[in-house]
């Protein structure tokens, strides 16, 4: 493969056009982001139609000044798809990042016809720009890796994960991120990355959207495109399937695999985001045990299988989309709606397994195989909502939080309006608290608080709390759920959401009290419109999602 890759580049450059930095280094380095932006705009004087991107109103740099760059590469056809592809989000895994140059080279040599006339595209390389470049061969010693430069780190420089942010939105990449989706609106997205965890025999995982409470329909129709995409790579020989790792995560002969089960539910993590928005999303996991060539290679194969699907289907796609936003329109409209609060894994079929008993080398990089089982197991790669709670006609943010609150809302596209236009015929609903779990320690930055509770009439006033007055609500912003992203503006607005605002510690200073805050009691800081909800309902009173059967 070495020598494939090796000579591949040769041809590249004899042709004039540009190589990517592990191609001119004989697979010695990774990009840094000046190498990307290099390369791109190499690409750009070589070849018309590649351009500079950036989303209306958003972040140029990250805290760090490190520069935020993305490129588009518009359809030559008729009402293109459009498509973004993110790369180097965790950026020690480096292999989307140098397929993605390559696929748009070859883009604008005019390989893939299809997918240059059907597709615009905007992809972002370098997505975790800070980490991009803080190089270093002492990370992520267990997969095999450029000798020279190493690979960068899976967090920012400020210790986040962006692949945990895309809620909160904390960073400004992720701030870049939600305005591109307003910007662009993309009907797909792709997120690129490599494993960390078991030892199976696949050259590459994959995942739809599996997001709490989004649309049934369209997370089924997201994953019927990667079983499609799959048995077409199945064929021309490269195996894959869904992302997860082997239960236990780290089998033995003793304790062998039992069960296969994929990543959580929360729409903070950028392959499940979209699905809130009614878009599909796509996640990419290149098999850490191969070597870095190969990873690539993978990778690159598996975007390009993804891109052709899409602009052979993109009619259904843009039907199904359709469709989504219209059942969510209907919804709200007719309401109440019941949305989970929590989803659990199910069993969605038993699929074939290789588990690898490995030989490490002592950085812990597979080097050899005491064994190969192959094993039938119960494949966990759905879920099901569970903990169904009727959902408000909309929710009031306190006025005093506004200058927090309103500039987030915005990020996301929300319709925010003012708390005088709220419908009057609907109750103003108090949130009764029935417990909370604050963590005993930061994740992500945050002690995060997860509340239970139901919305009542009853304003349940403390002794000397700070109360509601008329001018108070109507000066507080009205987040109504009848709007095209009225899922998205629940999750993070409902208190009981662990991926709402106030779980994320905006709402702290009221919500937490502690030694030395001896005031009088604050007002919780979010109400809601509507009639009053019983707290969880069972999954019984309330249909499960279908997403994943």
């Amino acid at each position: 493969m070495r020598r494939l890759l090796l000579a591949l580049a040769g041809t590249t450059l004899l042709a004039g056009w540009p190589q990517t930095v592990p191609e001119r280094t004989q697979l010695k380095r990774t990009s840094t982001v000046a190498e990307v932006r290099a390369f791109m705009e190499a690409l750009q004087r070589r070849a018309p139609g590649l351009q500079a991107y950036h989303p209306k109103g958003a972040p140029r740099a990250t805290e760090t000044g490190k520069p935020l760059l993305a490129w588009r590469l518009k359809g030559t056809g008729p009402d293109p798809l459009r498509v973004y592809v993110n790369a180097n989000i965790h950026a020690g895994e480096v292999e989307g990042k140098e397929a993605i140059q390559q696929i748009l080279r070859e883009l604008l040599q005019g390989k893939h016809p299809e997918l240059r006339r059907d597709l615009d595209l905007v992809v972002m390389p370098a997505y975790n720009a800070d980490g991009t470049d803080a190089l270093d061969p002492a990370i992520r010693p267990w997969q095999p890796n450029p000798t020279e430069s190493g690979v960068g780190r899976r967090e920012n420089a400020q210790g986040l994960d962006l692949n945990r942010d895309l809620m909160k939105a904390a960073a400004p990449n992720t701030r870049w991120l939600l305005a591109m989706l307003q910007d662009f609106d993309p009907a797909a997205v792709l997120d690129l990355h490599t494993t960390n965890g078991s030892t199976h025999g696949f050259h590459l995982t994959h995942g739809p959207a599996c997001t709490l409470g989004a649309d049934e329909d369209l997370l089924a129709f997201n994953r019927k495109m990667l079983v499609e995409v799959r048995e077409q790579l199945k064929a021309e020989g490269m195996p894959t399937y869904d992302y997860g790792n082997f239960v236990p995560y780290k089998p033995t002969p003793e304790k062998p695999p039992t069960a296969w089960e994929t990543y959580d539910a929360h729409p903070r993590l950028l392959t499940n985001y979209p699905a809130l928005r009614n878009r599909l999303a796509v996640l990419s996991e290149s098999y850490v045990y191969r070597s870095w060539p190969d990873r690539i290679s993978d990778t690159r194969r598996f975007v390009l299988a993804c891109l052709g699907w899409m602009a052979g289907h993109r009619g259904e796609i843009r039907g199904e989309i359709q469709m989504a936003q219209a059942r969510w329109a209907e919804a709200s409209k007719k309401g109440p709606v019941s949305l989970p609060l929590s989803a659990k894994l199910k069993e969605v079929e038993r699929a074939a397994f290789d588990w690898v008993d490995p030989i490490r080398d002592e950085k812990g990089r597979l080097v050899g195989e005491k064994s190969r089982t192959h094993l039938v197991l119960p494949s966990f790669v759905g879920f099901e909502g569970q903990n169904f709670v009727t959902a408000p006609a909309g929710y009031l943010v306190d006025p005093a939080y506004a200058p927090t609150v309103l500039p987030l809302l915005q990020a996301h596209g929300l319709t925010v309006l003012k708390g005088a236009q709220r419908p009057r015929n609907l109750a103003v609903l108090h949130f009764q608290e029935s417990g909370r779990k604050l963590s005993p320690s930061a994740y992500q930055g945050v002690f995060t608080l997860e509340l239970q509770g139901a919305w009542k009439t009853d304003p349940g006033v403390k002794k000397l709390q700070l109360p509601w007055t008329p001018e108070d609500l109507d000066r507080a912003l009205y987040i109504p759920l009848n709007q095209p992203l009225g899922r998205l503006a629940f999750y993070l607005l409902d208190p009981r959401s662990t991926d709402s605002l106030a779980y994320w510690g905006v709402f702290q200073s009221a919500l937490v009290r502690g030694d030395g805050m001896w005031g009088e009691p604050p007002r919780f800081p979010i109400l809601a419109v509507g009639q009053e909800d019983a707290g969880l309902v069972t999954a019984q009173h309330s249909p499960a999602p279908k997403a994943q059967e």
